[in-house]
């Protein structure tokens, strides 16, 4: 099992900015020997989920099925899509749901508006949750302590000259969260882009993730957007709390 743990650190340790890594560089990233890292390289190689020029090794296509299999067999994320469909048919913005992953965001379902340009973010992509409204409403949602583990363990980084960075503010956003009932978050990640988000629970209360309505900020005011597509995504909610 330990085995198996280390290679997904091994997968991991590739990413947007480390697309090609050689063994040293896999087992400084890893915490294991050179010597280990290459075996477990290779042996990717040999399964197809990498490839190598003998001297640094890069991902194939093969492992987007690791994650396509969690996606193939959750029931949530598909089911969710009819809900997203409806929501996106009633704002006309793209819609998605998310879930909250350690510091992280994850985008496991998607609805594009058909008159958006951008392409969105397709299941699965992550971003850091204090730059998305879903990850903000997540993060809302957790005791005080877990929510200042989290600060205490990430550093807020600037995505954009609008990211929120300072920590004190951030908190009091997610206060205001937690007394609004809802995010709204806009130029974290992206300049010219909103979004809006509220968390989605089931019937006995369990936290399943967040619900968001995404827009460029060129389409509508703050507050025009707030009044259209929060009590929308309340609704929806409060629908899938019935169904789940």
């Amino acid at each position: 099992m330990e085995g198996l743990i280390k290679g997904i650190d091994v997968i991991q340790a590739f990413n947007g900015d480390a697309r090609y890594l050689s063994a040293n560089e896999v087992a400084q990233r890893t915490g294991i020997t050179r010597t280990a890292a290459r075996r477990y390289l290779l042996t990717m190689v040999h399964t197809g989920l990498a490839l190598s020029d003998g001297k640094v090794f890069w991902l194939t296509p093969k492992v987007l099925k690791l994650g396509g299999s969690y996606l193939d067999s959750a029931r949530f994320p598909r089911a969710v899509v009819p809900f997203l469909q409806r929501l996106s048919q009633q704002v006309q913005e793209s819609t998605s749901f998310a879930v909250l992953d350690g510091p992280e965001v994850v985008y496991l379902s998607r609805v594009i508006a058909p008159r958006q340009v951008t392409a969105g973010f397709e299941p699965g992509t992550r971003l850091p949750a204090h730059t998305s409204t879903a990850g903000r409403v997540l993060l809302a949602t957790l005791p005080d302590e877990q929510v200042r583990s989290y600060l205490d363990s990430t550093e807020l980084v600037a995505y954009s000259h609008m990211t929120v960075t300072d920590k004190d503010n951030f908190l009091l956003e997610l206060q205001q969260i937690r007394e609004q009932g809802y995010g709204i978050a806009e130029n974290q990640y992206e300049v010219g882009m909103r979004g809006l988000s509220v968390a989605v629970r089931n019937r006995h209360g369990v936290l399943m993730g967040a619900i968001s309505v995404s827009m460029s900020i060129s389409a509508s005011s703050r507050d025009a957007a707030i009044a259209r597509c929060v009590p929308a995504l309340q609704t929806t909610a409060n629908t899938l709390m019935m169904w789940l």
